[in-house]
């Protein structure tokens, strides 16, 4: 899926991974903070601001554990 319907995914408090995360990698969205699954809390902001080139536009998929 793009980027802004995992997003809109997140910000309803879904889990969602992206073809460069690990099989275990996961994030969600609490508070407008990116929460990942060690339970760090990013800016948004700052956190897509490191991630602009292409491939992260798409290729996000909800979690299954």
């Amino acid at each position: 899926m793009k980027r802004l319907q995992a997003i809109k995914l997140m910000k309803e408090g879904k889990k969602i991974t992206h073809d460069y995360f690990s099989n275990k990698e996961w994030m969600t969205m609490e508070n407008d903070k990116i929460v990942t699954e060690e339970g760090y809390k990013h800016n948004a902001r700052e956190f897509w601001s490191y991630r602009q080139l292409a491939g992260w536009n798409d290729g996000y998929s909800i979690y299954v554990a």
